[in-house]
């Protein structure tokens, strides 16, 4: 029941989270039956979240074993289904409780249950996929063993792809890929284990690595970033849509970067990018936002709009100042900026809108209406600030080409260089 409540409320939250929200492929996740989704780690516990969120079904997790220290908080995570893995940085000595682990995860499979790993292991905030662990192979292995070797349990790999993770209204791509084909893995198993585990590892990583944008190297990471930024500033959405089940973001931004990575000059590109990012930010402007049209009904909105956005504000005033400071405490752990903030956001303005509305019903029992309504002005709101940021990022756009328009030209064109020479398609101006 706790885990169907937080499904519940929090479905509605990542709409408010998300600026918008790319589900590719869910039909490859069975509605019935046992299946392990083998999913990478780059944003902390807001991976399980967004995935958990997105599928109907009730699902089990996999989490590192050190946030089940306290018998509280360990009573909690276990009514939200999850179940603790014991991994070397957590100490040796615990490798031997894994036993336990891995024999409740062959019991959910048996009952038909869904189990999703993080095959990496570990959280790193990258777009790269990292060497896999032991972990998905030993559950998967152990569990078609029991069963002897019939009814093959699918192993969905999933790639989750946010735009800018750390942030707040960034975007999320979900893709859900074919599950992976083993071959005959029972006699290897048998008699060299080491070998199994190693060659299932290499069909699910090759999985795994067709559902994420990958940029090759570290250091190109900040200037490939200003080049996506670059090519999503074209894009033209719905201002009240924000699920989309078409693979073409995904794809688009996947063929960009391979065609980047196959140029000569790649290297250099992805330099003058990174500069280039960085003489726009010092003008004080989102690069998401330079170069973006305004839309004709933006003015229109932004007046209608006005009122309830700063109603909302207030309303919102204890909720802003808790979630600020709870993310504040990120500071020295920042992957896990996000999911501090999704999940002090979400349950301290749904805690505020119960009280709200309680407090309304003693002056009268109609008030309790109010309640679904309000986290849908929240998300009017919300849309609303994002039209003011763009307008104000127009106007200093404006602004900076009259104060140094030499300057402001020379990037504006070598913007458009950069995108003709990176090779990177612009996506369709509407979607």
């Amino acid at each position: 029941m706790l885990y169907r409540f937080f499904h519940l409320i929090l479905r509605f939250w990542m709409r408010i989270h998300f600026k918008r929200i790319f589900i590719q492929s869910l039909q490859h996740v069975p509605r019935k039956g046992a299946a392990i989704l083998a999913c990478n780690h780059p944003n902390s516990f807001l991976d399980a979240i967004v995935v958990a969120l997105t599928l109907k079904r009730d699902i089990h997790f996999l989490v590192r074993s050190d946030v089940f220290r306290k018998p509280l908080a360990a009573a909690i995570l276990k009514r939200l289904n999850m179940i603790p893995i014991y991994r070397l940085e957590e100490g040796a000595e615990n490798l031997e409780r894994n036993k336990g682990t891995f024999d409740l995860c062959n019991s959910i499979l048996d009952k038909g249950g869904i189990i999703l790993i993080f095959s990496e292991g570990n959280c790193v905030v990258e777009k790269r996929l990292r060497s896999l662990r032991k972990g998905t192979a030993r559950i998967w292995l152990g569990a078609m063993e029991q069963r002897g070797w019939t009814n093959p349990i699918p192993v969905i790999p999933v790639g989750i792809n946010y735009t800018h993770p750390y942030y707040f209204r960034s975007e999320l791509m979900l893709n859900f890929g074919k599950a992976c084909v083993f071959g005959d893995l029972e006699a290897i198993w048998r008699n060299e284990p080491a070998k199994a585990i190693r060659l299932f590892n290499e069909v699910l990583y090759d999985g795994m690595r067709r559902e994420l944008l990958i940029i090759p190297d570290h250091a190109a990471d900040e200037g490939t970033e200003v080049l996506l930024d670059f090519c999503r500033s074209e894009v033209r959405y719905p201002i009240l849509k924000a699920w989309y089940s078409k693979p073409f973001r995904f794809a688009k931004e996947k063929q960009s970067l391979e065609r980047l990575f196959a140029h000569q000059s790649s290297e250099k590109i992805v330099h003058d990018a990174e500069n280039t990012g960085k003489a726009i930010r010092k003008m004080g402007i989102p690069i998401e936002y330079f170069g973006k049209r305004v839309p004709s009904w933006q003015t229109v909105f932004l007046m209608l709009g006005f009122l309830p956005a700063i109603f909302s504000l207030i309303l919102h005033a204890i909720t802003l100042w808790l979630t600020q400071r709870a993310v504040r405490k990120t500071k020295f752990h920042p992957k896990f900026r996000s999911s501090v903030m999704f999940g002090m956001a979400a349950l301290s303005s749904y805690l505020m809108y119960l009280l709200l509305t309680l407090a309304l019903l003693l002056i009268d029992t109609k008030f309790i209406l109010l309640l679904p309504f309000l986290p849908r002005l929240t998300y009017l709101s919300v849309l609303w600030w994002d039209q003011l940021q763009l307008r104000r990022a127009r106007i200093q756009v404006e602004m900076w080409r009259r104060q140094a328009p030499e300057i402001a030209e020379t990037i504006i064109h070598n913007r458009e260089i950069l995108l003709l020479q990176s090779g990177f398609t612009k996506l369709h101006r509407k979607t």
